[in-house]
């Protein structure tokens, strides 16, 4: 693979040269730190876009030009990384090699940035009808996060901790927030797409690097520098006492969320070690100590799952289970983490985990998304890319483990009751 970066006066392109796939993946990010009131507007924005354009003002009229290009397909999203937003468009299309008409690859980009530059609007106000559609729907899907024991669950969790923090903004907002936008406040977020935004634009696939770069200067029309230095990590900071919280649901099962610190890595312990560490701890599935001893040996959950969110610099244990067996499944996750820090895990744990987070990386190659992404974040974040990740895995010993299961802080504890069957 050759990757190269070229610097457009206000935006980045970045490509990733190889021929292990017959299609083309393009991502259009566009990045500004996080703004709590903000988030609900992006949300909505680029759900807007993808939806219609100017050129292309029903959805239909969307879905037959694809057609013509071959099944292209391009979609959106926002996402909340740790202290930053992005907002994601992204395209597939056929490698032009493989597609005999002429001018193809050209047809390809304008179309592309047709979309994006010629929102369906008028007087800076989109289509009223297509807004309320895309209104509506945004408002069923923030329903059925509501909806979702385990979202919910999690969420509150993070309200408990700090309701001020970034990591517990929601990205999609309230249903009220939702319904205070207008078709003339979301064109203004519209130009702010361009005016706040730091944008990269990053292709994978088997191209002419040179020639996508002369295209893509060619119909995108960025005319706003912006070099904001933004910083992914969201400082949660410790607490002396843990927070205790809970709340009553209508649901049969409750819900236990174990919230701890993961302050102070290093760079390798951030992207690497401390993957090894959860894998053995609590996301590795079966093997993992919280399944084998909260589910396994002591029957006491449903589900139990373990997440690192790395640039909030948290960890977070959910738990399904019932009501009764609640104190009793937070003194063995306690238990799990004091033996991952007095080392009692065997040798096998470490090699297992070693090996299964080997065979991921592996399959990253199977994928130009995820190989794609392993590139954004090299970019954005130093993350070694697959081979130098690779290489650090077989360095990893015991004692790394233990060194960043040190580094963990029990933040709170949020419970989610499920209802009492027998009332």
């Amino acid at each position: 693979m050759i990757f190269k970066t070229y610097k457009c006066n206000s935006y980045n392109v970045h490509t990733i040269k190889t021929d292990r796939f017959k299609t083309i993946h393009m991502e259009i990010i566009f990045r500004k730190e996080l703004i709590k009131e903000e988030l609900p507007y992006y949300a909505f924005l680029i759900d807007m876009l993808m939806e219609s354009s100017k050129n292309y003002p029903k959805k239909r009229n969307l879905i037959i030009k694809m057609e013509e290009l071959y099944k292209l397909m391009i979609y959106g999203s926002t996402v909340k990384t740790g202290d930053v937003l992005n907002s994601n468009i992204m395209v597939d299309f056929i490698d032009p090699k493989y597609i005999e008409e002429e001018g193809y690859l050209e047809k390809v980009i304008e179309f592309v940035f047709d979309v994006i530059q010629n929102p369906n609007a008028t007087n800076e106000e989109f289509d009223l009808k297509q807004f309320n559609f895309i209104k509506e729907r945004l408002k069923k899907e923030i329903k059925s996060i509501n909806d979702n024991p385990f979202k919910v669950s999690v969420k509150s969790a993070l309200n408990a901790m700090d309701e001020n923090s970034k990591s517990a903004y929601s990205l999609m907002g309230s249903i009220e927030e939702v319904n205070e936008i207008t078709p003339a406040s979301l064109y203004k977020y519209y130009k702010k797409l361009f005016k706040d935004n730091v944008c990269d634009i990053f292709i994978i696939g088997n191209i002419d690097a040179d020639d996508m770069v002369a295209l893509i200067n060619k119909y995108f029309k960025h005319r706003y520098l912006n070099q904001n230095k933004l910083s992914l990590m969201v400082d949660n900071k410790e607490k002396k006492k843990v927070t205790n919280a809970s709340d009553e649901s209508k649901n049969i099962q409750a819900n236990l969320v174990m919230i701890y610190n993961v302050n102070n890595l290093d760079d390798v312990e951030k992207h690497i070690k401390f993957q090894v560490f959860n894998y053995i701890f609590g996301s590795g599935g079966l093997t993992s100590k919280l399944y084998k001893k909260i589910r396994e040996e002591n029957s006491l959950c449903y589900g139990i799952s373990s997440m690192f969110l790395k640039y909030d610099q948290l960890l977070v244990i959910h738990i399904s289970l019932d009501n009764k067996n609640i104190k009793k499944a937070i003194s063995l996750v306690k238990k799990c983490l004091k033996e991952m820090v007095n080392g009692i895990f065997l040798e096998e744990d470490l090699a297992d985990a070693i090996k299964n987070i080997n065979l991921a990386l592996d399959y990253t190659y199977d994928n130009n998304s995820s190989l794609l992404n392993n590139y954004v974040f090299n970019v954005f974040d130093n993350l070694p890319l697959i081979e130098d990740r690779k290489k650090e895995l077989t360095k990893i010993k015991k004692e790394d483990v233990i060194n960043v299961a040190k580094k963990l802080k029990l933040n709170t504890i949020y419970v989610l009751n499920g209802k009492d069957m027998e009332q």
